[in-house]
């Protein structure tokens, strides 16, 4: 018996049943993928992602679970937080202003809820954004690493193109800076519930009583 994979196994049975419990969705089930914001010398902003549509992040379902709050949203969703926005050196936009990630194409049924820090997901507020329920296509970062929620309905390959950009406390873009773009790809994949996993832990101590 490889001990490794069943340790890693209990613990990620563990993570899900106490997520569920909590009411809260599932994270740190996938490593974070981090979107790195950057400014050069010309103040220009870059965005660079490791991903790709053909090595997109994966959403995954939790069938049977269901979340409180404002997390409600994600209820029977294909969902993932993997995606996190973070500075890479020193972005400066000014006094006053802000970093603003517009989005400007999307895949239909992708929708996007507001989060943070990942270790604070009971303090996220799930607001949507990026046009979800009407919301604003625009959304003003705090320069913070933040770990947002996309989720959809149905299987299948989504993606969202974002404009990045300096602007001023309404959202409107301030002369002098460069914008820059960046494409994030997502796969919604079949996944089993928290009580399959947990039904495969019964399994596993079962046949180990066994042998």
């Amino acid at each position: 018996m490889n001990i490794t994979n069943t340790i890693v196994s209990s613990m990620t049975i563990a993570t899900v049943a106490a997520s569920t419990l909590a009411g809260l969705p599932n994270t740190h089930t996938w490593p974070m993928e981090h979107i790195m914001v950057s400014m050069d010398a010309d103040n220009a902003l870059h965005a660079h992602v490791m991903t790709s549509a053909d090595n997109p992040v994966e959403m995954l379902r939790f069938a049977g679970e269901t979340y409180d709050g404002n997390a409600s949203a994600l209820n029977d969703q294909y969902y993932s937080d993997q995606y996190g926005w973070m500075l890479d050196g020193i972005v400066d936009p000014g006094m006053g202003n802000s970093i603003w990630i517009e989005m400007t194409t999307q895949s239909a049924g992708l929708s996007t809820y507001e989060g943070g820090r990942r270790m604070m997901v009971g303090m996220q507020t799930f607001d949507p954004i990026f046009g979800t329920a009407g919301s604003d296509l625009n959304w003003q970062w705090d320069g913070m690493m933040t770990h947002n929620w996309y989720s959809a309905a149905e299987l299948g390959d989504y993606e969202a193109t974002y404009r990045i950009y300096v602007g001023d406390a309404n959202g409107d873009a301030v002369a002098g800076f460069t914008d820059g773009a960046v494409t994030l790809n997502f796969r919604a994949v079949p996944s089993p519930s928290a009580l399959a996993l947990l039904g495969m832990g019964s399994l596993v101590a079962t046949r180990r009583k066994r042998a």
